[in-house]
């Protein structure tokens, strides 16, 4: 069975874009240490090598990546890790899941297919279970946390920037019935980010519970 495997930014307060759907706020104060590290873009090629598929959510955002990628791509000044996330990201098997993405939209791009978002928990089931690499999902919060509600989550790496938002949107809605197992952490001293690994392991949560400690808070 193919392994499914989300991977996000999130900064110190746990936000995943701002109240107008962007990021780029949250680097207003950048530490000028960190300005111009590239260890976010490393690790989500190497995470892109392993995979087969990508999957992609909501259609600003699918197509927004798409536009962007495929500028990164015709740059001649662009990096050479963002040249090779480009390849990586355009050449890979692509599912958008949108119920408002038509084909017309992604013609220009390569390796494209549309799920719409009633058939995206089968979609991902019938993939998972298919010969490959693993599948990866990278931002598309509603997606995976859809996802996750699902069983279908396998691991979940959180990058975690020295970046506090104070406003935005949190990473999820509500809490999904999973619990996570550790399985590795990784700090990038050139750009402050860490990095938490977790096994994503559905289970009896209660199981686990351990009730109100004495003196707790009602």
């Amino acid at each position: 069975m193919r392994a499914l495997t989300v991977c996000n930014f999130t900064t110190v307060d746990g936000r995943y874009e701002d109240d107008d759907h962007d990021i780029g706020s949250f680097f207003e104060h950048q530490h000028t240490a960190y300005r111009g590290a590239d260890s976010f873009d490393h690790y989500t090629a190497g995470l892109l090598r392993s995979s087969d598929t990508l999957l992609l959510a909501g259609r600003r955002s699918a197509l927004g990546n798409l536009g962007y990628w495929t500028g990164v791509r015709a740059d001649p000044d662009a990096t050479e890790i963002r040249a090779e996330l480009a390849e990586l990201i355009l050449g890979i098997e692509k599912i958008v899941v949108s119920d408002t993405i038509t084909p017309d939209d992604v013609a220009a791009y390569e390796n494209v297919r549309i799920v719409r978002i009633a058939d995206a928990r089968q979609e991902v089931s019938e993939a998972k279970q298919r010969d490959g690499r693993g599948i990866l999902v990278l931002l598309g919060r509603v997606l995976w946390n859809d996802l996750m509600h699902a069983g279908l989550v396998d691991e979940l790496h959180l990058v975690t920037f020295p970046l506090i938002a104070g406003t935005g949107v949190g990473l999820f809605d509500s809490r999904p019935p999973v619990a996570l197992r550790l399985l590795g952490t990784q700090v990038w001293q050139e750009s402050g980010n860490v990095l938490m690994r977790w096994a994503v392991e559905r289970d009896d949560v209660r199981s686990g519970h351990r009730g109100r400690q004495d003196g707790a808070p009602s």
